[in-house]
């Protein structure tokens, strides 16, 4: 006889009230206990901290062999933690020592990772406060002036698509200013591209691009040409593009630009115009870059 059974014997031979030894003898009757069918059985309620464990955890293959330096990988991490919801905008990330020790990385480590995506927009950090998730990211480009971004490199980072509109490439003299940014002798021949960027299909940006046909040739813009001048000429061998001399102001939109971006004259615009400079302080172009401040945020960071 099995251990329960002897227990259920016990109970109906000992003296008892007659409704309990019903009891027991209809549940010697039933047999042993039944599990409830796995589809009733209640569903575990997981915290956000076990979440993130485990979204951390899932990773760690990845990042052991990965041969990105920590402070990146943990930046990749976070970055997909925040595009993935678990962190939403506007909400205040945990402490360095809590997010350090889920990475397993240092607080060094980190905090040089936080420090990138501080540059990206993606985080805003308050000093005595904490560590928070961009209000406006997701619905608003944003870039630190710091970083030498494109605007497609930008609209990537924040998960968004990019388009090319009304591409314009002609070869034309310099005038006077154009000749002094670059350089160059006045009447020298330089590679002019023009075009709208859409950002989810709205236009967003009007860009204007200038270099010396020796540096762009004309037919350099071909089909394969995604809207970037600057991660055209990232890819050259024979220089190496390493800051930009760059100045913001803002302006209302004439006839011409409200025409590009598709609105009404008069409204505001922010104007990125900045030099592009190699490692030896040669600059090799120059830039107008008309932006609608509905889709982006600049800032800077000082130290």
């Amino acid at each position: 006889m099995r251990p329960r059974e002897k227990v259920f014997q016990r109970m109906i031979s000992q003296p008892a009230t007659r409704p309990a030894a019903d009891r027991a003898q209809r549940m010697l009757a039933s047999g042993p206990p039944r599990s409830p069918p796995f589809d009733r059985l209640p569903l575990p309620r997981y915290t956000k901290g076990q979440v993130v464990r485990h979204l951390t955890i899932r990773n760690m293959h990845e990042l052991r062999i990965d041969r990105r330096p920590l402070h990146i990988q943990a930046q990749q991490h976070l970055l997909r933690l925040v595009g993935e919801g678990i962190y939403e905008p506007g909400e205040q990330l945990p402490s360095e020592s809590s997010l350090a020790s889920q990475l397993g990385i240092s607080r060094p480590t980190l905090r040089e990772a936080l420090f990138n995506l501080e540059q990206e927009g993606v985080i805003v950090r308050r000093h005595g406060v904490g560590t928070f998730v961009a209000p406006a990211y997701g619905e608003r480009m944003t870039s630190g002036l710091e970083r030498l971004d494109s605007i497609l490199a930008i609209a990537e980072r924040h998960s968004m698509s990019t388009q090319v509109l009304r591409l314009s490439v002609e070869e034309l003299p310099a005038d006077e200013n154009l000749a002094a940014r670059l350089s160059l002798s006045p009447s020298d021949p330089v590679t002019c591209v023009r075009r709208t960027i859409a950002v989810d299909s709205r236009s967003a940006a009007y860009l204007i691009d200038y270099a010396p046909v020796e540096v762009l040739p004309p037919q350099a813009v071909d089909a394969s040409f995604d809207g970037s001048v600057l991660d055209l000429l990232a890819k050259r061998d024979s220089f190496h593009i390493c800051e930009a001399v760059a100045e913001i102001t803002a302006l209302n939109a004439g006839d011409t630009l409200a025409e590009h971006l598709e609105i009404d004259p008069g409204e505001a615009l922010l104007l990125l115009s900045e030099t592009l400079l190699t490692e030896d302080f040669a600059p090799v172009e120059y830039s107008c870059n008309y932006f609608l401040p509905d889709f982006f945020d600049f800032h800077v960071l000082r130290r």
